[in-house]
């Protein structure tokens, strides 16, 4: 499980270009949550860790069928 620093997160909702509401939607989480993750209020649980996980490995899937 890679470590999600709050950098990491909005780097990933950005290349994703959802908002923090979206991306809040997109994981089951309130926009204010998505915010204090990025500002490193709050860290992520290993359940969201894990989405986040897939929300990646999706996006890297996604770019490899574009090339092929």
């Amino acid at each position: 499980m890679k470590e999600w620093t709050p950098k990491k997160i909005e780097e990933l909702r950005q290349i994703l270009n959802l908002s923090q509401t979206a991306f809040g939607d997109l994981l089951g989480i309130t926009r204010i949550y998505v915010y204090y993750l990025e500002k490193g209020v709050k860290k992520p649980s290993k359940t969201l860790r894990l989405l986040l996980d897939c929300v990646e490995a999706k996006l890297k899937r996604k770019g490899k069928r574009k090339g092929a």
